[in-house]
């Protein structure tokens, strides 16, 4: 779900029009990384850092312990990244 800001939330007839407290919130709730930060390079920076912790060695370790279908999936996730 991705929200923006430019949105401006519109009232049918059988509700109020939003408050600025309405307002405010959404505001606050725009943000939170999850509207501002892409899933996809959430995943990739998280990979790295991972990565550079463990050494490529350590990593590599890690990573064959991972299901084979949950690797590929990761792989086309983050293809062209």
């Amino acid at each position: 779900m991705l929200m923006s800001h430019f949105e401006e939330p519109t009232a049918t007839e059988d509700e109020e029009p939003p408050t600025e407290q309405d307002k405010r919130k959404k505001m606050l709730a725009l943000k939170d990384p999850v509207h501002t930060v892409s899933l996809q390079q959430f995943v990739y920076e998280k990979l790295k850092a991972q990565q550079e912790l463990l050494g490529e060695q350590g990593f590599q370790a890690l990573m064959e312990t991972v299901d084979t279908e949950i690797v590929a999936q990761l792989q086309e996730f983050l293809q062209g990244f």
